[in-house]
């Protein structure tokens, strides 16, 4: 199970007969990180870079094309690897990225894609472990949006997971939806190396993983503090009911609190967040009562310490709150097993 972050990918190698504070786990740069950087050395170096490979999630490589370009320098990029920056290729083309299938011989080429099982299995091969045939992959996709703000987009597949059950499996898919393109990069990576894919948001995954440290079956608030993105879900039943995201670095602890009581009581509107520079909300209905409220991510202990929630719990399913998107995939690979059966 890989959970890929805008700063970590995090992963968990699960087998049924380890317990998971016993399991393989690691944890390392994100690919977009790693593009991110392998961009900045060809433009510390003075070299012009030819982008090639799938869509895969922007921040840090996105970033590194914007200040290649402002060095005065080329890059050059496949459509493919050219709708991670935007789905609009005109707008792409109009940063100054030259968009073709091939890349002039002087330039670097740097290989886009937010998975490479080629150094996984590099790397688990160090330990005498294969990498698995079967494997659950979280991103978060904003969605095809080349016209629409890309926020949108990504907030109308939430809902619709809700309005469907809001249950584990309504966002677990062998088939993502044809505007997921992300995911849908990630399961052709995944297939050509032959390996059996479940792909997954990495909201939901961590929300339904932190709910392994729930502590009895009432309704519960849980929020992800990622380094990119805050996603706060009302969890009942076993199916989210309301949700709303946030970019992390915009939610003040006043503000984080006051969209959280919103959700809690069935107030919190999609355009007061959305206007507000984040994603969305989105309530299908209010549970009651909140009988418990766990925060995770890599950000959470800054809202802690904040005491922006009061009663806030630290979840670590398994011992480690890093693996906590890990553990809602393989939850959602169990599900859906049982279900394609």
């Amino acid at each position: 199970a890989i959970d890929v972050g805008a700063g970590t990918q995090d992963i968990l190698l699960y087998d049924e007969d380890v317990s998971l504070e016993g399991s393989t786990k690691m944890v390392l740069p994100s690919q977009t990180v790693l593009v991110g950087n392998r961009i900045n050395r060809a433009r510390m170096t003075g070299k012009d870079v030819f982008l090639r490979g799938p869509t895969m999630g922007g921040g840090a490589s996105t970033a590194a094309v914007r200040w290649h370009l402002a060095a005065g320098l080329r890059v050059y990029a496949t459509p493919t690897a050219a709708a991670t920056i935007n789905d609009n290729l005109e707008r792409v083309a109009a940063l100054g990225v030259a968009i073709q299938e091939e890349g002039p011989n002087n330039a670097q080429v740097v290989e886009t894609g937010d998975i490479d099982t080629a150094a996984l299995a590099r790397a688990l091969q160090i330990f005498d472990i294969a990498l698995p045939r079967d494997m659950a992959v979280a991103v978060q996709d904003h969605g095809y949006s080349p016209d629409r703000s890309n926020r949108l987009v990504r907030f109308e597949h939430l809902a619709a997971a809700i309005r469907s059950g809001g249950r584990l499996e309504a966002f677990a898919y062998r088939e993502p939806p044809p505007a997921m393109t992300r995911m849908l990069a990630v399961r052709g990576a995944l297939a050509k190396a032959g390996i059996n894919p479940l792909l997954m948001d990495t909201g939901p995954a961590a929300i339904f993983g932190a709910a392994l440290d729930l502590p009895d079956d009432r309704p519960a608030l849980i929020i992800n503090f990622g380094n990119g993105h805050t996603v706060a879900a009302l969890l009942a039943e076993d199916r989210i009911a309301g949700i709303f995201e946030h970019h992390t670095a915009e939610l003040s602890p006043e503000k984080l609190r006051e969209f959280a009581e919103k959700l809690c009581n069935g107030t919190l509107k999609s355009s007061e967040v959305f206007e507000d520079g984040g994603h969305g909300a989105y309530i299908d209905s209010v549970p009651g009562k909140i009988g418990a409220t766990l925060v995770t991510g890599p950000r959470r202990q800054a809202f802690i310490s904040s005491g922006a929630l009061k009663g806030a719990v630290a979840a670590s399913p398994g011992g480690d709150m890093m693996i906590t998107g890990c553990i809602g995939l393989v939850k959602a690979w169990k599900r859906r097993e049982d279900l394609w059966r």
